[in-house]
């Protein structure tokens, strides 16, 4: 295995990522590739941290190369979250996606990727989430297979390798057992990312033993706080009618747009807005991607390439390996000038987080480990 590409979010980077991280070397890879999520993440939420610091966490951890998945991906329901993952890894040479997942079993993950690509399969899932099923029981219950309902990295392995069936099977793949504890989704020993920031917005100390040091200095430098966020949010909500924002459908937005007039937190927001059919994530998602107005469509994600990728981070000594990316590369606002559309919903993520949380440098990391 040359190049492994490891499709993540590290937010924040804990010691589970840690052992993925090493896991991808002990399997044979030469070199470790992130993608990685920005600003923005998939339950829709802005980052714990700024996207430079995550990926420099990822560096210290052992990656060689973190790049950025674009906003309109990593703002988007599993199916599209994976295939934007899987685009940016088709751009690396010799790579191999590596993932990790609670049964291990490639196999059987390749199996139930190819029954999600029955047509018929997809319309009885999307008939399920019409009526108010969330992704994964919807999922389990039209392809009458527990691997979905139970196991949530088994959810988006099999969608990252439905991703790769679909974008031609330029790259190979390689899962790693998640070892998990009967009452939650924790590995042993392991917390979740969830987790922790729950712990980091409630103002209590991280358990050093759950983080690497260089992790727990940062989180301790930004303490979460979601008011101002609230605060944007809530604005955007009720000042304006947007339209033709991502996965919006008939009464969501109104929906949405009520319950930030009469919520007085973000908390009292996601509460008032979810419901049975719209899950918090869903909500979650909206509501950031009318901040940022991503107007993309679940086809045109399907459909747009990925023209170039923004390095976050690389460590030193492995410059060489940008040279195994086969498409443009932006490592600074100047080089990233020629990507301007392309890159004009990300950069809409970032101003937020500038805004709702910390000012954020933007040039690429070269780190020493």
């Amino acid at each position: 295995m040359k190049n492994a590409v490891i499709i993540c979010e590290f937010n924040p980077l804990h010691v589970g990522h840690k052992r993925l991280l090493d896991s991808a070397r002990k399997a044979g890879a030469e070199n470790v590739f992130c993608v990685m999520s920005g600003s923005a993440v998939q339950r829709g939420e802005l980052a714990c941290l700024d996207k430079y610091t995550r990926a420099k966490h990822a560096v210290l951890a052992g990656a060689d190369v973190v790049v950025e998945l674009p906003a309109e991906y990593s703002l988007s329901a599993a199916p599209q979250f994976a295939l934007g993952g899987v685009k940016a890894a088709n751009l690396i040479k010799d790579a191999t996606l590596f993932f990790g997942s609670e049964c291990g079993d490639i196999s059987m993950l390749e199996n139930a990727a190819y029954t999600l690509s029955d047509p018929e399969v997809n319309e009885r899932i999307k008939a399920l989430v019409k009526e108010g099923a969330g992704y994964p029981a919807a999922v389990a219950a039209a392809t009458g297979n527990d691997l979905f309902s139970i196991s949530p990295n088994n959810v988006l392995g099999i969608e990252y390798l439905k991703a790769i069936n679909d974008t031609g099977r330029k790259i190979s793949a390689y899962t790693v057992k998640r070892e998990s504890t009967p009452d939650d989704d924790a590995p042993k020993g392991y917390p979740t990312s969830s987790s922790l920031r729950k712990t980091a917005f409630e103002g209590e100390k991280i358990d050093p033993c759950f983080v690497p040091s260089y992790v727990l200095g940062d989180i301790e430098k930004h303490p979460l706080d979601d008011t101002a966020y609230f605060s944007v949010i809530k604005y955007i909500l009720t000042a304006q009618n947007a339209s033709n924002v991502y996965d919006d459908t008939e009464g969501l937005s109104n929906r949405l747009r009520n319950a930030a007039a009469s919520s007085v937190s973000f908390e009292d927001f996601c509460s008032s807005a979810a419901s049975k059919r719209y899950t918090r994530a869903r909500v979650k998602r909206l509501a950031l991607n009318t901040a940022i107005n991503n107007t993309f469509t679940h086809k045109e994600l399907t459909d747009k390439p990925v023209s170039f990728l923004n390095v976050l981070a690389v460590a030193k000594g492995k410059e060489d390996l940008l040279s195994d990316i086969s498409v443009p590369l932006a490592v600074s606002r100047r080089t990233r000038a020629p990507f301007a559309d392309e890159f004009a919903t990300t950069d809409r993520a970032d101003k937020l987080f500038a805004a709702a949380r910390y000012p954020v440098g933007d040039n690429t990391l070269f780190v020493k480990r």
